[in-house]
């Protein structure tokens, strides 16, 4: 049964301390985040089944395959997918993504890097901080404002774009996406893949540029029509940032 625009998805969020440069009208020293908070992510719009991509479809092998390769790679060989079917299978059970999402089976030929005009690469990693697709406006906005792909965000950024929604939603309401440069630039880290380094040397979050084992060989593919701005989200990786 399909939930009402005005039921909610609870959002576990991601503990991390907060540097007291940061400004809040109550001037705490420190802060840390628990919890959980809502966001109005409606599954109105998604009431047919979960479906799944068949392997007759689309194969990376086939002249009809609807990806290219970017060749951004420096190592491919390294980066082959681990992200199996099994995985895939247990991300659908997680509500990860709304009823009628496409994800396409597990191919190791296939890379983060490449580029389609029907399928969005989606790595796993962020939906281990208990994001659900469609990700809060804030976040969507960082990734239509930058042109950054998914597959290319490093960890460090999505946890630190979560700590920046919590801020938003809880304390600091005016906070945007054009504020971010004040505090962080946005640079390439190898492979085309970007992080957000300070401009300064008292960093406004803390203790979140630690790195993840493996998330670079784990994501998936979701059809475009099938999800909540789908059409709308980069169709290659970025290679120049615009932050």
């Amino acid at each position: 049964m399909c939930n009402s625009p005005g039921d909610f998805y609870s959002l576990p969020i991601y503990v991390a301390p907060i540097s007291s440069h940061f400004l809040f009208e109550n001037q705490p020293t420190s802060l840390e985040f628990s919890g959980t908070i809502s966001s109005p992510f409606s599954r109105n719009s998604f009431c047919l089944p979960f479906l799944m991509a068949t392997r007759t479809r689309f194969h990376s092998g086939e002249s009809t395959s609807p990806f290219t390769n970017q060749n951004l790679l420096k190592h491919p060989e390294k980066e082959v997918c681990s992200f199996d079917d099994a995985d895939i299978a247990a991300r659908r059970a997680s509500g990860a993504f709304p009823d009628g999402a496409v994800i396409f089976p597990f191919d190791r030929t296939l890379r983060s890097d490449v580029s389609s005009k029907e399928w969005i690469c989606f790595l796993a990693y962020p939906f281990s901080l208990g994001l659900r697709y469609p990700f809060p406006e804030f976040m969507m906005q960082f990734f239509s404002t930058t042109g950054l792909s998914f597959a290319q965000t490093m960890p460090m950024v999505w946890r630190m774009l979560i700590i920046l929604n919590q801020i938003k939603t809880f304390h600091v309401p005016d906070l945007c996406i054009v504020d971010i440069p004040i505090a962080y630039h946005l640079r390439s880290h190898g492979n085309s893949r970007f992080l957000l380094f300070s401009t300064s040397s008292n960093p406004l979050i803390l203790k979140v540029t630690r790195n993840e084992d493996g998330w670079q060989r784990k994501f998936f593919f979701v059809i475009r029509d099938s999800i909540a701005e789908g059409d709308s989200l980069p169709m290659k990786w970025l290679t120049t940032g615009r932050v």
